[in-house]
């Protein structure tokens, strides 16, 4: 079990991604874009599975070294 300090860190470190990524489909929607590709330090597992729960298309791509992931998110 991790501290509540820690929980509440982690909290606000996945909410503020989220918002990022908000941000991000918000202007690309205003600009008729579809889709929109963020880096990896931004987006975690437990974000792609709440954004595909939304109705999201997400893909990974990864690097020439297959390192650092980028993520498209669609709609």
């Amino acid at each position: 079990m991790i501290s509540g300090s820690a929980a509440r860190t982690a909290s606000n470190t996945a909410t503020s991604s989220l918002s990022y990524v908000d941000s991000l489909v918000t202007g690309a929607t205003a600009q008729g874009l579809y889709s929109v590709t963020v880096d990896g330090a931004r987006v975690n597992s437990a974000m792609v599975t709440t954004l595909r729960s939304y109705g999201f298309t997400i893909d990974t791509f990864y690097d020439t070294m297959g390192t650092y992931p980028k993520y498209v998110i669609s709609w």
